[in-house]
């Protein structure tokens, strides 16, 4: 009997692989303004009593007369002179049917699609500035929502607030895979607005739907699973770049551990100079560990830590240690040479992450001081020229040092030329930049900063840069002012790629890029969280530049850092658990491919192929590849590598050839 394999899914495969340049086609434009109908339903007007499938297809309403003609943006505001105001955004006004009456607007956007767009559509986002919730329809069936209650009514009203600053940024939503209720021809883009309460002082609803010929971002099904190991207090999770593949977790209290898949072992005890007993809750303490790019060879490795000696007590000290020439396990304490000691006048946004970037210089991302609004001195911290608070600093620990310090300057550190400003910094304006990495295969930067009051960010700094960049706080939030009289004097002002408000969460752990051999799925993400809130996002670039979000987790873990092993594999720490998971996917690297195969003169079949976890699979065969019947039983993967067997009815055929089937759940 002649074989032949194949394994496959019948469902349709995203590719990872992106075209260099997209091309989009705006199907509904917010400039200049789509046609718009609306209506706030009442008894009267007759839209108490409409279905959905009543008003959000292309088919006209029942009560088609009672809808107000216009364009978008649809809302109302009541303050016209405030500096988040709607006003130039809106042209049809409801403030007289809504406001005090109503928290509920239906709103229609006709629109066309040719056929040459329509065949080439691959991906289908709908931007929204929207205040405070909505539920979009396209051709009559539900894409997308944004703090909608689960059951829709004429007198709904959004769960939450979104704040004023917030809505006037489009939020992306992608609604790829209704890609195939798109017509050749008319359709209709119909959105449920929602405000969060009657008595709300405006209201805005203002869409943007976006056809690209380029495939949607391809995201995980990310998954933490069981801890793989738990530490006392962890705040970062690092490897040394010797081939051992050890995972370092640094703990608060000042001891480093080592796991290599077993019971964990300690490589440094410093908890006789480490201060975490002074006010200040979780923020003091041993907060960073950065291991020599020469480590295999000089055995170099570097901390960031608060102290409880030296004077004065509570600074920020940076010390390079030596580990055991016959142990590789024993970081030696004794060896300690302090290169670096930085007074801290609170007791909170220490900073506290080191990392040395694609260049061999070592980076230290310092706060701005703590206390509330950076109110040190006249311009805050952050903006200071006089002070390594609040900065991004670049120095070079690993050459020859400087006369009169233990480190020299690099000679294209972007302040060197400027008197006013101190060598060692490379970039302004951090407020507390918990957790930063490098790409290990770009050299790209990014930078999650913890906000104050409203927002949390993520800076992005790509490895073409040269330094001098101001991320903007006390001035700026996020993308939001918060204190307008602060002057930006240094470097060049630089926005962040992406935010959140405080409904998301309240204090942002950033993460890493995913660069590991396993999950194919993850290539290219830039993965974060929230410490308060325990969600997970994954951040990627779109073909266009555009940056894309994506929440994947919602956790109850208290997100005290993100690491990256040797190999690339990311994982995650829960300071008050101490638990530390490993990320991965439900797909491997060998997902819908055959890995093993085996036949028997009987017709006995045994294949091995990539599954992902939770999918249902099906094993066929066909003697003329034509028809297809089920072998055997049907199985849910439980692991990335599955097995299927079966054996054929009746007497083998001369020829057979087999093949899994992915089946829809």
């Amino acid at each position: 009997m002649k074989t032949q394999i194949a394994a496959f899914s019948t469902l349709s495969l995203l590719s990872i692989f992106l075209p260099l340049h997209a091309a989009e086609t705006t199907l509904v434009n917010d400039d200049p303004a789509a046609n718009a109908t609306a209506l706030v339903p009442t008894a009267g007007n007759g839209g108490n009593d409409l279905s959905p499938a009543e008003w959000t297809t292309v088919a006209s309403p029942p009560n088609a007369a009672s809808w107000i003609l216009g364009t978008t943006g649809v809302g109302y505001e009541t303050s016209p002179n405030s500096g988040t105001s709607y006003s130039a955004l809106l042209d049809l006004d409801l403030r007289a049917q809504m406001q005090n009456r109503s928290a509920t607007a239906y709103i229609r956007i006709p629109f066309t699609v040719e056929k040459a767009t329509l065949e080439g559509t691959r991906a289908l986002f709908l931007d929204m500035k929207y205040d405070d919730g909505f539920v979009a329809y396209l051709n009559g069936q539900r894409v997308a929502a944004a703090n909608a209650p689960s059951s829709l009514s004429a007198s709904s009203s959004a769960l939450s607030n979104n704040s004023d600053a917030n809505a006037l940024q489009f939020e992306r939503f992608d609604i790829s895979s209704f890609i195939s209720l798109l017509n050749d021809g008319p359709n209709m883009l119909a959105i449920h607005g929602l405000n969060d309460g009657v008595t709300s002082s405006d209201f805005l609803v203002l869409p943007r739907l976006i056809a690209t010929d380029a495939l949607p971002p391809v995201w995980p099904n990310l998954q933490i699973g069981t801890p793989i190991t738990t530490a006392s207090s962890p705040v970062a999770l690092t490897h040394a770049p010797d081939g051992s593949n050890r995972l370092f977790i640094v703990e608060r209290g000042g001891i480093i551990r080592i796991w290599d898949g077993g019971r964990l072992r300690t490589f440094l005890d410093l908890r006789s100079r480490v201060n975490t007993n002074d006010s200040g809750g979780d923020e003091r303490g041993l907060l960073g560990l950065a291991f020599s790019p020469r480590y295999a060879t000089n055995g170099q490795f570097y901390v960031n830590y608060i102290s409880s000696n030296s004077s004065p007590r509570g600074a920020t000290v940076i010390s390079r240690f030596t580990v055991n020439p016959v142990n590789a396990d024993d970081g030696v304490e004794t060896s300690e040479e302090v290169l670096l000691v930085i007074t801290q006048p609170e007791p909170n946004h220490n900073g506290g992450q080191i990392n040395f970037g694609p260049d061999g210089f070592l980076y230290i991302g310092m706060g701005d001081g703590g206390g509330a609004g950076d109110v040190h001195g006249s311009r805050g911290n952050g903006q200071a020229n006089d002070t390594f608070l609040g900065k991004m600093l670049r120095i070079d620990v690993e050459g020859t040092p400087d006369p009169g310090l233990p480190y020299a300057v690099p000679n294209d550190n972007p302040f060197l030329l400027d008197p006013q400003v101190p060598d060692e910094i490379w970039a302004f304006g951090l407020r507390n930049p918990w957790r930063w990495s490098f790409d290990r295969k770009t050299g790209d930067m990014y930078i999650a900063d913890v906000g104050q009051y409203e927002w949390e960010e993520v800076n992005f700094v790509p490895a073409s840069s040269t330094g001098g960049e101001n991320f903007q706080w006390r001035r700026i939030e996020g993308f939001n002012t918060f204190n307008a009289g602060t002057q930006i004097t240094k470097g060049t002002s630089t926005d962040p790629v992406f935010e959140y408000d405080h409904n998301a969460g309240s204090s942002i752990t950033g993460g890493y890029v995913y660069r590991g051999q396993e999950h194919p799925r993850m290539e290219g993400i830039y993965f974060f969280g929230d410490y308060n809130s325990g969600r997970i996002w994954g951040l990627q670039q779109d073909p266009s530049g555009n940056w894309i979000d994506r929440q994947l987790l919602d956790t109850s873990l208290r997100i005290s850092s993100f690491g990256e092993d040797e190999r690339g594999n990311l994982y995650v720490a829960s300071l008050f658990t101490g638990a530390i998971h490993r990320l991965s996917d439900t797909r491997g690297e060998n997902y819908l491919q055959v890995t093993s195969a085996s036949f028997t003169p009987a017709g006995e079949a045994r294949i091995g192929f990539g599954a992902e976890i939770g999918k249902q699979y099906q094993l066929q065969f066909s003697a003329n590849l034509q028809s297809w019947n089920d072998v055997g039983r049907a199985s849910r993967a439980t692991d990335f590598d599955s097995e299927l067997t079966g054996t054929l009815p009746g007497p083998a055929p001369a020829e057979a050839y087999f093949r899994v089937v992915e089946l829809a759940n």
